[in-house]
């Protein structure tokens, strides 16, 4: 992300060691750690236009490969780096599809950066329900005015976001074109929770938990009159569900992790 402070960039590109940094030239981002690539200035007329398979790759790719790796946030240290499989995202999106009923009507707003792990649902859900995806201009995560109307006028239906930007958006005038909203990334108050339902009852809301290691959230509740105080992080995901987000946190024969 080239608006983060210059110093945990350079940490997080000395720590994960790639081969190459992808970037554009209007970014201009420059470091001396991995050879800089600007895609809008590449060559690409002598290079196939076919999807890439086994064939032209090292090695073939499997469900337990690594997808992406994303750095924390460091809020209790430094940042670390966490390797993220594609059968854990394809959990997720699997697990997320059927729980809330995603589908071809469904729009999936997306607005958060790929830095942020919740981007990961936003990215990825309208492709996995077969739905649309309405794409928010840079910065546009930062004006909840911005994003109301944008969410009215595409008519979006589901919208991922963090708990403060959802009282933002309240204090703004929520969207009402929206069925569902999944709040994760922090705490969501109490107040929020019945601010929101008593504004829009026939909008469902969830709260949803997981470590990063866990391919985005591990955990589901949605949203009821009685969470006056504070909101439950919820169930088990697996719960009467086959998904397996990843294989280390499988119930055990006694229900045991």
């Amino acid at each position: 992300d080239p608006d983060q402070a210059a110093e945990r960039t350079d940490y997080i590109l000395r720590t994960a060691e790639p081969v190459c940094v992808l970037t554009d030239a209007e970014v201009g981002f420059a470091t001396d750690v991995a050879p800089v690539v600007r895609i809008d200035e590449l060559e690409l007329a002598e290079v196939s236009a076919a999807p890439v398979t086994d064939v032209d790759r090292v090695a073939p790719l499997r469900p337990e490969h690594t997808a992406y790796v994303i750095f924390t946030s460091g809020s209790t240290g430094r940042p670390k780096g966490v390797a993220v499989a594609h059968a854990a995202i394809a959990n997720q999106l699997q697990y997320q599809t059927v729980e809330f009923g995603l589908d071809a009507a469904d729009a999936i707003l997306l607005k958060t950066a790929a830095t942020f792990d919740l981007s990961v649902w936003e990215f990825w859900t309208a492709a996995a329900c077969g739905g649309r995806l309405v794409i928010a201009s840079p910065d546009g995560h930062r004006d909840p005015a911005y994003l109301n109307d944008l969410m009215r006028r595409e008519w979006v239906t589901t919208l991922h976001v963090v708990p403060s930007m959802l009282d933002a958006l309240l204090a703004d005038g929520l969207a009402d074109s929206l069925w569902r909203v999944l709040a994760i990334g922090e705490a969501l108050p109490g107040a929020t929770a019945q601010r929101f339902l008593a504004e829009h009852p026939r909008i469902e809301l969830f709260n949803l938990y997981g470590p990063t290691e866990a391919a985005v959230s591990v955990t589901t509740h949605r949203v009821t009159a009685a969470d006056q105080v504070s909101v439950p992080i919820g169930i088990p995901q697996w719960n009467n569900r086959v998904y397996v987000l990843d294989e280390r946190l499988r119930p055990g024969p006694d229900g045991g992790a």
